[in-house]
């Protein structure tokens, strides 16, 4: 089993490389193949909309930089793990780039999921998601919005697995290392 972490922190935040350093050791001690990607020193274009992801090239953005590499691992990974401090409900910035650019592993296609309309199926297989939100103090509009944020994104990525972790800045890590154990569990019965 392979798992893909996004890591949209800095590098000098504390509290995500504690975080990031636990997750990797409990995949590791699971058996799980890591890779782990610090998006903040890499050299990843924004998203112009252009959908030459979707005609000129299928599958591959138009712009020709890391995110090559991000798309390659996530293709080839079972499980995506983002890493990011919470934004106004949503992703960092760093990591907001990287994820603009992944329209183009779906098909510009359309079908119904629950009654609501989404893109297509590009590959056959598919990524579970788990989203990991770093926060400095409990903010529960702002917390809201990150799960919801995920679980929608999951839907459009047709992820099998979805979940949203909060971790509050300076909390004991014993809550967090067993939200992320059950989460990894849940994954690997679905593999």
């Amino acid at each position: 089993m392979k798992a893909l972490i996004l890591d949209g922190t800095k590098s000098t935040n504390n509290e995500s490389t504690k975080i990031f350093d636990l997750m990797v050791e409990e995949l590791t001690n699971l058996n799980w193949e890591v890779i782990s990607i610090g998006l903040e020193d890499k050299v990843i274009g924004y998203c112009t909309g252009c959908f030459g992801c979707w005609v000129q090239t299928p599958g591959e953005c138009v712009i020709k930089d890391y995110e090559e590499n991000i798309v390659n691992d996530m293709i080839h990974s079972d499980l995506i793990i983002y890493l990011t401090p919470i934004m106004f409900g949503g992703y960092s910035s760093i990591l907001k780039k990287a994820l603009d650019r992944q329209i183009g592993r779906v098909l510009p296609y359309f079908t119904k999921v629950d009654g609501e309309i989404h893109h297509s199926k590009r590959y056959e297989k598919q990524q579970s998601l788990l989203s990991i939100g770093l926060i400095d103090k409990h903010d529960t509009e702002k917390e809201e919005i990150f799960k919801t944020l995920v679980a929608r994104n999951a839907i459009n990525m047709w992820a099998p697995f979805q979940r949203a972790i909060i971790s509050l800045k300076g909390e004991d890590l014993s809550g967090f290392t067993d939200n992320f154990n059950n989460a990894i569990i849940e994954v690997e019965a679905i593999l």
